[in-house]
Formats: structure tokens, C-alpha cells, sequence
């Protein structure tokens, strides 16, 4: 077993400055891992779960620094988590994503940690991940062809993980960004995350985001994370509140349905039954934090 102290295997490092440079380094090299703040990275680096040939670090490409507000938000590959914890307006139009920014490690982690990161790692638990898929965010993602043309394309965040710690991209792929559309007029969101202590990892997550009119909810999505190989849509719960009149009552029913949408296992941190058992609560909080933040009376 390899030491948790040192990186006991070789490897190339590379610090491209622009994204062209950084492209050609993943098509050329066999075996890359990107490093951005290296957060778990070099954690699966000193204990022998990763090994690669060659590293390639992003912190220094100008493109991916950005935070863009133009038609939603953009946020670029290399962008730091202290960086968004800090964004006034992420606070106030995308509360979700801003809590559970918040909720993730501590603040050493997050002034190193990058919100791409945190995706790619693909934990069933990332924190990020549910409030992205209420949020309808698409993941920006390029390569060099044959002609080292760069191509992009994007890909909802809800097909970006096909399974714990894996996801769409592939050999010469990078995440680049980040896109999440704009707000809607009487909409909410909210976070939360159960854990057994603070800077833990999360047991369970829940994000909720709903569209309010008047005294209905219009539309509603709900995903939760930790309660399935991947992170999930709640759809049945999804189903039985949108076009609804709002009421308490109303969604504690309907967070009852959350167990036909998910299938969590017994690991270290929790066990399937009290995961089953929470993830109604959650649910039903999320949402009517959600209502709240909508503009909706009080309900918790």
C-alpha cells in the first residue's frame, strides 16, 4: 500500500496557460489526470488509487479563471469554491448552490477546491451536484479533432455521471465550464445536507427549485444526492406537486414518494434504511425552504 504522505510514483507535470495548450497536452499524453485544486486528487495520488503518467494543471489558464454573468451564469474550470462562497449575487440568485458551496469541507478546502472538481470526481454525494440539476445546468465540455480544431459540446448535468466516480468524459476531454440559466420571475431554491458532523461528507442531500404562482406551485425539481449510485431526480415527487395548490400538507404527502425514486446502500457513514427514512424529511424541508425563498408564505 502506497504511503497517505508521499506520492511514491512518478509522473510528468504540466502547466499549460491557455485552454489550446492545455487540449493538446490531453490529447497527446496516455494516462492524465487534470489538477485543479487537487483536493482529492493528490489524496487517490498518495494512496495508489490514482496513478498517472502525466498531470495536468489548469489553475493557470486565463479562459477557465471566469465567472460570467451573461444569460445565467458561467463558471469556468479552474474556478476556486472561495470564489463563489464570496459572490454576492450567486447568494442571492442561486441560494442552493451557494449553500451548499458553503457546506463543503473547510475553508483550507475551498480556497483550493474548484467547483469542476467537485463534478468530476463524481461522488454520489457531491454537494454541488443537486443543486446544478434543480438549476438545469449544462456541463461545457472540449477537445481538440483530428485537425486540432477545438469542439465543444454541452451535456445536462443529469447525464453527466453515469455511475459512482465516473462520468461522460472521455480521453482528450475537459470540463471546461459550468453553465446554469438565469432565474426565473417567483422562483426558489434551497440545500440541505445531512452529515454526522460538520465538514463531513454528506450522509444524504437534498436541493429543491420551484417556479410560484400566485398560491400554486408551478413547476418543481428535486434531486438528491447520496441515496443512489449517482445523484438523482426526484421525478414522483417532482409529478405530484407541480401545477398544485401549495399547502404543508401537500408536501409532506407528497416527499413520501421519494423512496420509489432512489435505491441507497449501507456504507460507512450511514446505513439504507436511515437514508430511506430521512430522505422524505429532507425533501419535504427542501421544498418548503424553496417556497419560502420563492416568495411564498412561511412554512417551516
Amino acid at each position: 500500500m502506497s504511503s497517505t504522505r508521499h506520492i511514491t510514483t512518478s509522473f510528468t507535470y504540466h502547466r499549460p496557460e491557455t485552454l489550446d495548450e492545455t487540449l493538446s497536452l490531453l490529447k497527446e499524453q496516455i494516462r492524465t489526470q487534470v489538477l485543479a485544486g487537487g483536493t482529492d486528487l493528490l489524496i487517490q495520488m498518495r494512496t495508489g488509487e490514482k496513478t498517472p503518467e502525466s498531470v495536468v494543471e489548469i489553475l493557470h489558464v486565463e479562459e477557465l479563471k471566469q465567472i460570467e454573468y451573461k444569460n445565467g451564469i458561467k463558471i469556468g474550470a479552474a474556478v476556486q469554491l472561495y470564489r463563489l462562497e464570496d459572490d454576492a449575487r450567486l447568494a442571492e440568485e442561486y441560494p442552493a448552490l451557494h449553500d451548499a458551496v458553503k457546506s463543503i469541507a473547510g475553508v483550507q478546502i475551498r480556497n483550493m477546491a474548484t467547483l469542476a472538481g467537485n463534478l468530476c470526481n463524481a461522488s454520489p454525494i457531491a454537494d454541488s451536484a443537486t443543486p446544478l440539476m434543480v438549476y438545469d445546468a449544462h456541463i461545457e465540455i472540449c477537445w481538440l479533432d483530428e485537425k486540432n480544431n477545438i469542439c465543444s459540446q454541452h451535456v445536462p448535468i443529469e447525464e453527466f455521471f453515469t455511475g459512482p466516480g465516473v462520468t461522460v468524459l472521455s480521453q482528450g476531454q475537459l470540463l471546461t465550464a459550468v453553465h446554469i440559466p438565469e432565474p426565473t420571475p417567483n422562483s426558489g431554491s434551497s440545500f440541505i445536507k445531512v452529515c454526522r458532523v460538520a465538514l463531513d461528507l454528506a450522509k444524504i442531500s437534498c436541493a429543491a427549485c420551484l417556479e410560484r404562482d400566485g398560491s400554486t406551485i408551478q413547476s418543481v425539481r428535486i434531486a438528491v444526492g447520496g441515496a443512489a449510485p449517482t445523484p438523482v431526480r426526484v421525478r414522483s415527487v417532482e409529478d405530484e406537486l407541480s401545477g398544485k395548490g401549495f399547502s404543508v400538507e401537500e408536501v409532506e404527502k407528497a416527499s413520501q414518494t421519494v423512496v420509489s425514486s432512489i435505491s441507497p446502500i449501507t456504507d460507512v457513514r450511514s446505513t439504507e434504511d436511515f437514508r430511506k427514512d430521512v430522505a422524505s424529511v429532507i425533501v419535504r424541508d427542501a421544498v418548503l425552504h424553496a417556497w419560502e425563498n420563492s416568495g411564498g408564505e412561511a412554512a417551516i
